[in-house]
C-alpha cells in the first residue's frame, strides 16, 4: 500500500511539472493586460515576461496605465515585478520604479495580480492593489512567444 501511494505520488509530482513548461502553456513574452475598476476608469498595460534559472519564476516588467477622465486623473506607471508560477496559476508582485505619467504619490499602489493561465495565449484572474481586487484579463501580443 505504502509502494502504491509513493509512486502515486511520484507520478503526480512529475505531471506537474511537466504541466507547468508544457509547449500549450509556455507564458514567456510579452503580454497586454485590463482590469473593470470602479465608475468610469480605465486600467491596461504591457508586460514582457521573461524566463530565470527557475524553471517557476519570471522576472518580469510591467507599464500600466489608470485613467479617470471623470476626475481628471491619468498615471502611467513602469514597475519591475516577479512572477512565480505554481501549476497554472501566477502570482505577480511589482514594485514601482517610475511615473511616466502622472505626479508620484503614495496613493498609487503597486499591481499586483493573481491569475490562472488558460492557455499560452490567454490569463484570467484579479488585480490586486490596495485592498481592492478587481477582475483582470491577459492577452498574449501576436508573435510574442520567446
Amino acid at each position: 500500500m505504502r509502494a502504491a501511494a509513493a509512486i502515486l505520488a511520484v507520478v503526480l509530482l512529475g505531471a506537474s511539472g511537466e504541466a507547468d513548461t508544457a509547449p500549450d502553456k509556455n507564458i514567456a513574452g510579452s503580454w497586454t493586460f485590463r482590469a473593470a475598476l470602479y465608475d468610469d476608469c480605465e486600467f491596461n498595460g504591457l508586460m514582457r515576461l521573461r524566463p530565470t534559472d527557475d524553471a517557476r519564476t519570471y522576472a518580469c516588467e510591467l507599464t500600466a496605465r489608470q485613467s479617470c477622465p471623470s476626475v481628471d486623473m491619468e498615471f502611467v506607471v513602469r514597475q519591475s515585478c516577479v512572477a512565480r508560477r505554481t501549476g497554472d496559476q501566477l502570482a505577480i508582485t511589482s514594485t514601482i520604479e517610475e511615473f511616466l505619467v502622472g505626479e508620484p504619490t503614495p496613493a498609487y499602489y503597486p499591481d499586483n495580480f493573481a491569475l490562472s493561465i488558460q492557455s499560452s495565449n490567454r490569463m484570467t484572474g484579479a488585480l490586486l492593489s490596495a485592498g481592492d481586487s478587481n477582475a483582470a484579463e491577459f492577452i498574449r501580443d501576436e508573435g510574442s512567444i520567446s
